[in-house]
């Protein structure tokens, strides 16, 4: 039968339809791992589990809770395109007080080194005050903390206390007794305070207990300081500093925080009543240490080609030497943390040189999506695995190791091209953006410091100014950064500009040096100081222990631990009655010394005619005198005639 021209016509378009729909299918198979990843369209959510992997490799008592978190400003990295500096914010974060098991235990020395002077704005005397912290302190310090106090002239006013009442309120009683430094006082407390930590007695876990000193004082302390650059660095405890009053030299006391990796604060002589709550604001994370010898240890892959090529560690210092090395290497770097407090957040920026990569390089292949990892972070540290804190000292135990591993998405060029025009739309992640700007206005307050604050002698207006223009300058350049905040910078770099000018008005320099210093040993060390009082805080490193700390001192609460209740034991047995007689035979003549005599005999005495009298009524026996034997036995308590 003949095929009509209708019918040939509809069959091509059959076939057409059937090639066009296998052909659709064909590209849909072929392109659907691209459409699934999420950086096709550039959007990503804000759960930042998307772009990091939190992986405990070890697990102790109270570090489970601890979060290693790695966050690349960008989800994703083309695969031909090279990247010279790709930002990632790496941040630790540990848990709050009460998610802690078990705490690091603390060994605290306190140095004073205070004269006799009052502060202008209270009328208190400085000593007075201080000595109220001092009881702060003690009264804020666990049972298994070891505590040491340095007074003027080296003298040892408390050297520790037993885990008693007591002995805490004696402790307290001998703050009374503390005397204002003195005209010649050698200014070495420092030094006394540091070899008291070394000589106190090992432990069990010496390598999982927490050694610090307070350092409050009222004066220049250049005696002090040169003693201090004179210590070996290698064991030195971190010293959190205290000035008191406008006479303390800030540089000096930010110089020793600084070496040691402490904080530096002051409170101005309007404050001085204030020095509880500025230890207080310190001593919220000195006694809640969740780790001890922490270090974030950085690598890339080996091979990748991926180099770290600088990071920004505020005050931590690092290293890119391996543990078993002994040479450099771009692709690792360890941070060294030191001790980790209760609810605080360390973050750090990491800055990477990754290469293109070939069409034949070989990348991870997870749901549909090429990834490639970039970068492996570390929190190595030390915790409390024993509640035996005073037992012998044994080998240090293992130091516990918490991972996150980096990957980004390297989407191959045949993706971009069909789905995406040729390029990606790279949104940054805010939470790295600002903290780039963050580390940013560290940087500039830092070198602003050196050149202009740290080399004059006095504050004038041009200072303020200078320092106006460099943040106006600062901001334009990033005015149109995606997602930034720069709401609390701004606040805080005013502040400091109109504490420079009223420095400059007074033509003093004392109050706005400090509290620059101040700021910068915050931000650098991402913890809270007292700049000019305790209610001046960096808002950024506000944790919940130093919020409810302060309530404690605002409320007036320096009070002890209410005192344990004296264990009372006895024997099983009382001791025997008689000795032996030493004959060696079964005769016991000697009266045991433990039993008075006098009375040693009445209770025998009673105690067999007490014996007779049941013996007498238990048989039913009529006593030779006539006398009931009732009327001898004494009544029970409570039973009536």
């Amino acid at each position: 039968m003949p095929i009509s021209a209708c019918s040939m016509q509809k069959k091509m378009e059959t076939w057409l339809v059937l090639t066009a729909l296998l052909l659709s299918l064909s590209l849909v198979y072929f392109f659907l791992p691209f459409i699934s990843c999420p950086w096709i369209d550039g959007t990503y959510g804000d759960d930042e589990s998307s772009t990091h992997t939190h992986v405990p490799q070890a697990a102790a008592a109270g570090t489970e809770t601890v979060k290693v978190i790695t966050t690349p400003v960008f989800p994703h990295i083309p695969r031909l395109q090279a990247s010279k500096d790709f930002q990632v914010l790496v941040r630790v974060e540990a848990p709050p007080a009460l998610q802690q098991h078990r705490r690091v235990p603390v060994d605290l020395a306190v140095v004073l080194d205070v004269g006799a002077s009052t502060g202008t704005g209270t009328g208190v005397p400085r000593l007075d005050a201080v000595k109220k912290a001092v009881k702060f302190i003690i009264s804020q310090v666990h049972d298994n903390d070891r505590l040491a106090v340095v007074g003027p002239s080296n003298y040892r006013l408390v050297t520790g206390f037993k885990d008693t009442y007591d002995a805490r309120h004696n402790a307290q009683k001998s703050v009374e007794q503390l005397q204002h430094r003195g005209e010649f006082t050698s200014g070495a407390g420092l030094e006394e305070a540091i070899k008291i930590l070394e000589e106190l007695p090992a432990t069990a876990s010496r390598s999982s207990r927490a050694r610090f000193v307070i350092l409050v004082t009222d004066r220049a302390v250049a005696e002090g300081s040169s003693r201090f650059s004179k210590l070996p660095r290698e064991s030195l405890p971190p010293v959190h500093t205290f000035g008191l009053g406008e006479a303390h030299d800030p540089r000096e006391l930010l110089h020793i925080a600084r070496e040691s990796q402490g904080t530096y604060s002051f409170v101005d002589d309007q404050n001085t009543d204030g020095i509880t709550g500025a230890i207080a604001v310190c001593l919220s994370g000195l006694k809640n240490v969740v780790a001890v010898g922490a270090r974030v240890r950085l690598e890339t892959p080996v091979g990748s080609g991926v180099t770290i090529e600088r990071i920004q560690s505020g005050g931590y210092t690092y290293s890119r030497t391996r543990p078993i090395t002994t040479r450099d290497d771009k692709t690792y770097v360890e941070v060294a943390l030191g001790a980790l407090y209760a609810g605080e957040v360390k973050s750090f920026l990491v800055h990477l040189s990754v290469p293109a990569l070939l069409a034949s390089t070989s990348t991870v292949v997870a749901d549909g999506c090429y990834r490639q990892q970039l970068l492996t972070a570390s929190l190595v540290g030390h915790y409390t695995t024993s509640d035996e804190e005073y037992a012998a000292a044994p080998a240090s135990p293992s130091p516990t190791v918490t991972q996150a591993i980096l990957y980004v998405q390297r989407p191959p060029p045949e993706a971009l091209d069909v789905f995406c025009g040729g390029a990606l739309q790279t949104v940054p992640v805010p939470v790295v953006m600002n903290h780039i700007a963050r580390f940013g206005v560290l940087e500039m307050v830092a070198t602003f410091v050196d050149t202009d604050i740290g080399r004059h002698s006095t504050v004038t207006a041009e200072v303020a100014t200078k320092l106006r223009a460099q943040w106006e300058k600062f901001v334009q350049a990033r005015q149109f950064w995606s997602g930034l905040d720069l709401g609390v910078l701004e606040d805080e770099v005013s502040w400091m500009v109109n504490i420079l000018e009223k420095a400059a008005s007074r033509s003093g320099s004392s109050a706005a040096t400090a509290y620059m210093l101040s700021w910068l040993s915050s931000y650098q060390m991402q913890r809270p100081t007292a700049m000019g009082s305790p209610d001046s805080v960096a808002a950024a490193f506000v944790t919940v222990n130093m919020q409810l700390t302060l309530l404690e001192v605002r409320k007036g609460i320096v009070t002890l631990p209410p005192p344990q209740p004296p264990i009372v034991c006895v024997d099983p047995l009382p001791p025997p009655l008689f000795k032996p007689s030493g004959r060696n035979d079964d005769t016991y003549r000697v009266v045991n010394t433990a039993y008075p005599p006098s009375v040693l005999v009445d209770a025998i005495n009673e105690a067999m005619k007490q014996m007779h009298l049941a013996l007498v009524q238990a048989s039913k026996l009529q006593r030779c005198d006539g006398a009931g034997v009732d009327a001898m036995m004494p009544r029970a308590a409570g039973a009536f005639a």
